[in-house]
Order: C-alpha cells, then structure tokens, then sequence
C-alpha cells in the first residue's frame, strides 16, 4: 500500500438491520491511519474486514441499526499445563490426506457463542448474540481467540466439537494483537490442545494450510489453501490502540493466505499439516460486499502469527494482559524511488521516519519529515532514515516494526543506526510501552 492509498476497515456481522462495524464493536466508526502513519479509507483494492459473526436474535428483532546478542523478550513463564505433541509429526509440508488432518486437530477447535448488550437508544437496551472461533491452547482449559470475538462480551459460551458446552470467562485480552485467552472449568472428553508453531522461519510461500472455525454459524468447518505470503503487516483494528495522530498500530509477520475464510472464522487457528497452530484467522482483504453487507471470502486472508501469540498468549494468561514496546514514531508505508529522490537519498532503503510523537520516546532524538503539516507537500522531506537497529539491517519499515515489537521489552536501549542529512550517525533508544487501553 503505497502512502496515499486509503482503506475502509469494517468488522462483520448484522443484527436485523444494524450493522457492526470495527471489529465486533456495535455502531459506525472507521478507523483511520495504518501503524506506519498511512491513511485508511477506501481503496480501489477493496477492504480489510474482521471476521467475527453476529446474527439476529429474538431479543433484538426489532433493532434498525541475529543482533550483537541484543536482549530477547523477557516472557512469562508458560501455563503449566501440558502441552501437546504434534498431531501428525513430520508432515507439516508433504503431501496428506486432509481428512486424516481434520480428524486429528478438529477435537481442538471450538465455536464460541456471544451475548453482549447493546444500547438501542429511545428504546433502551437489548442483547445481540453472535459467533466466532477459537482453540483449546493447554489442558487447563485456556482457550484462544480473537479479542474483537471475545473483548465486549457479556457472556460466552464455548462449544466443543462433539457437541459439549461450557460457560467462558476471559483471562485477558491485547488490542494491539487483537488476541484473547477464555478459560473454562474442565474440558469434554477427547477435547485436545493443539500445539503452536515455534519457529515462524520455518513456514514458506507455497506451503499447504488449513484453516478450522465457525463461518456464518457453521462449526467445525474446514477450508485448504497455501500460504500466499509471509511477513505481512496488518492495522490492529481495536479502536481502542489509536495512537496520538490518528493512526494505529501493527500486527507484524503476518501470514497471508488463500484458504477460504469467512465471517465467523475469526479466532480459528490456521493450521500446517501436521497440526501446528501457524497463526489465528483475523482479517480479510475483499470486494466482495454480500447482501446486508457482509463481506465474503475472495481469495486474501490473514493470520495473526504464531510468534506474535508465543509472545501474548503466556502473558495474557500470567496477568491479564501483555505488554509491547514501541519507538513512538510514524513512517512511509512503501520507501519509492520518489521519496528518496525527494531526500537525495541514493536508493530507497530504509524507515524512513515521517513523523515523530512529541511525547513519546523518540521525541528530541529521531526527526520526522520537516513538511508533514503541509498538505501540498508531493513528499515527505527532511525524516531520518533508519538503516540498522542494534546491528541487524533495516530493509523498510516493517523491519524496524518487527523488531521493536518481538526482540524488545519496554525500558530496553536499542543502538540505530540512521541517515540524517545525507550523513550517517548511530544514536540510541530507549523503547517506551505502548499505553494498556484494555
């Protein structure tokens, strides 16, 4: 997405003629900028869309609406539950019977029925009911979804896939991961953890996956594709991470796939053929607008990936909520060849850095474009350029994002290395925390 491009970003679902948009959230409300300071409007190229599901209900039927050794992220001790082998070990690539799949990871999977009470206005309030997906993470009865599934519910029902139901509490809850962890008391017979992907490095373009969940009300569904991409970057879509500015922060390394889903996967995990959980079904890229406005599958989802939920989940679970680090700066979502050229820069390499928070951590260290308050500007000119952090190239923004997010904890001092004024300088960092807005 290039600087000037512009999304609409929408959750999913109806109730009667009410429509839900950002992420699961009731009423009207768009949420503009991505986390690299781009707006986000509507684009030729369609829309991004959660993928939570909400339908009518009785109640509301008459509702009208490798550094030099830098630090590691210092993470919580996991659950202290058993965790699971692989389903079908060493088979994570080659060819399977998808049916042999689905019986060994579909014990896993769980669809989670909603409540949550709406205000109908003159009308006073009512209760909305809606679905989504999740997984089972641990023997103790942690379950995984997404937050815009789970975040503003009143009750939550988990339902297993022979059928079995047990009442949800949330544990805890990340808007800037868009994740979730539910626990319920006991888990059914023959209901089985899945296990988590531990190294993202292993995954490539082309891969086979699966993806299991709960579209438009249909549990237990499974769909097959392939990896279309890895290392995508994806707006959190919580209204509530809205940096100062406008803009929202990002979901790094973010697996694109082709496999089929659909409001109501949302939480469900996409899955390598033997069994591991890669990543959690969240958004979606279509023009495909069905009646009522609900969008459908066309081809490009995303997975919120499993080093992102290595990171959160144990946290979550631990305390309720996770923490993230950050720069507290914005940049140019795509470094062209007319950006550099703008800042006599011989190639586009680099963040480039477009504007910094005045009272974030970057503030009177890093320098964002000396133009970014004109609205004629062609360009941004006068950013530093981050080439290097602690050692490790920075290729473009998403790097630099990435590594902030999954190689720092909040407090740590990262060494840049950066162009300003066509010089090169190294200047260091101390990484603030993102604000808990949860």
């Amino acid at each position: 997405m290039n600087l000037f491009e512009r999304r609409m970003l929408l959750g999913l679902g109806c109730i009667g003629a009410l429509t839900i948009l950002c992420a699961g959230s009731l009423g009207l409300a768009l949420l503009m900028g991505s986390g690299r300071g781009a707006d986000l409007l509507q684009s030729s190229r369609g829309r991004l869309e959660s993928l939570s599901l909400t339908e009518p209900t009785a109640e509301v039927d008459q509702a009208s609406s490798a550094a030099k050794a830098p630090a590691r992220i210092s993470r919580p001790a996991p659950s202290a539950a058993a965790r699971p082998d692989l389903p079908l070990r060493g088979s994570a690539g080659a060819p399977a019977d998808l049916s042999q799949v689905y019986r060994a990871v579909n014990p896993g999977v769980v669809a989670i029925d909603i409540e949550q009470v709406v205000n109908l206005g003159s009308q006073g309030q009512g209760r909305a009911r809606g679905s989504g997906s999740g997984w089972i993470y641990d023997t103790e009865g942690h379950i995984v979804t997404n937050k815009h599934v789970a975040g503003d519910a009143s009750s939550l029902e988990v339902v297993f896939s022979d059928g079995s139901r047990r009442r949800a509490q949330v544990v805890g809850t990340d808007g800037y991961s868009d994740l979730a962890v539910l626990k319920v008391e006991g888990l059914p017979e023959g209901a089985s953890p899945l296990p988590v992907l531990e190294d993202l490095e292993s995954l490539s373009v082309g891969q086979p996956v699966v993806a299991i969940g709960n579209p438009f009300g249909k549990a237990n569904s499974m769909t097959a594709g392939i990896i279309s991409a890895l290392g995508r970057v994806i707006p959190a879509m919580d209204p509530s991470q809205v940096q100062p500015g406008g803009s929202n922060y990002s979901i790094p390394q973010t697996i694109q796939t082709d496999a089929a889903i659909n409001p109501g996967n949302s939480g469900g995990p996409l899955l390598d053929l033997s069994g591991q959980v890669i990543g959690v079904n969240a958004q979606i890229e279509t023009v495909n607008i069905q009646a009522g406005g609900v969008p459908g599958n066309s081809g490009v989802g995303f997975a919120i990936p499993a080093s992102v939920v290595n990171k959160v989940v144990p946290q979550l679970i631990e305390q309720g909520r996770a923490r993230w680090s950050y720069l507290g700066i914005m940049g140019a979502s795509e470094f062209t060849v007319d950006l550099a050229e703008a800042n006599n820069l011989a190639e586009p390499r680099g963040a480039y850095v477009s504007g910094v928070q005045a009272d974030g951590p970057s503030a009177g260290i890093l320098r964002g474009a000396s133009n970014a308050n004109d609205p004629n500007a062609e360009a941004p000119v006068g950013g530093d350029v981050i080439i290097a952090i602690d050692g490790q190239p920075v290729e473009d923004f998403d790097d630099l994002l990435t590594y902030v997010a999954l190689e720092t904890v909040p407090g740590q001092e990262v060494r840049l290395t950066l162009l300003r004024d066509g010089q090169e300088q190294e200047l260091s960092v101390t990484v603030g925390e993102r604000p808990n807005r949860d």
